[in-house]
């Protein structure tokens, strides 16, 4: 634990939790619009954007401010291609877990499927975000630690779609907070449990740099991420309200 403290920033800690309630709270009022209230039916546009919102910013843009918030004296840069699909991951089965959950709306089977799908998004992003560093050191992660972090990531996920799908009122404000503590839990625990040796002979300085992005880039990347999350999400959701409240034209 002394390690771990020693090696994080607290304070950035506590911004990337904002930044992964953030991005499941707007999820959260996107997805009131996934089931047409009308005929019933599932609205993928909305099912996509929540996937978007929640994969891109809770999941992603958490991952890359909480490594901002690990302290390390060596030179990190970032793979463009696993990267971009340490991104792609936890969108897709955010869309998989959204699309079962609300598709077989109370179904216990479906939502535990969700869970799973959901919390593997969480894992699947830290660990292919994981791979994407280049530094001059061997990556390591004790088992302990790493399995522990799958299950946080998985049974906090589940708590929290039973929350956002069944929920209503105040009470459903509770699952972006959940959903904040899936991702944290799962990303600071498996942090906890890795290890970072140095090598001798790292590559050479211009190869971290070739076909890379660096730390201030994904930093950057994830703020940007996270603000184009409120506003453009905040604005379709308001949008869409506005629409709601116009009275239908009746013929005379």
């Amino acid at each position: 634990m002394e390690s771990f403290i020693a090696s994080h920033d607290l304070g950035m800690i506590g911004v990337s939790y904002l930044v992964a309630v953030t991005g499941a709270f707007v999820s959260l009022y996107v997805a009131d619009y996934i089931v047409d209230r009308r005929t019933g039916s599932l609205n993928f546009g909305w099912l996509a954007l929540a996937a978007v919102v929640f994969g891109g910013c809770a999941i992603w843009a958490m991952h890359f401010i909480g490594m901002l918030a690990f302290r390390t004296d060596m030179a990190v840069t970032y793979d463009v291609t696993r990267t971009v699909a340490s991104a792609l991951f936890p969108i897709a089965l955010a869309f998989a877990a959204f699309w079962t959950v609300f598709r077989w709306k109370g179904n216990r089977a479906a939502w535990l499927a969700s869970g799973v799908l959901l919390g593997l998004g969480v894992a699947a992003m830290h660990y292919v975000g994981m791979g994407a560093m280049r530094m001059a050191a061997e990556m390591s992660h004790d088992p302990v630690p790493y399995w522990l972090s799958i299950a946080i990531a998985i049974v906090a996920s589940t708590v929290a779609l039973h929350i956002f799908v069944n929920w209503d009122g105040v009470k459903r404000q509770l699952s972006p907070l959940l959903m904040g503590v899936a991702v944290c839990g799962m990303h600071y625990t498996a942090m906890a449990g890795m290890r970072m040796v140095p090598v001798e002979q790292g590559p050479a300085a211009a190869q971290y740099f070739e076909g890379a992005w660096t730390s201030s880039f994904m930093g950057f990347g994830a703020g940007l991420v996270v603000f184009l999350t409120v506003m453009v999400g905040g604005a379709l959701v308001v949008f869409r309200k506005a629409m709601d409240l116009e009275p239908e034209f009746v013929p005379g």
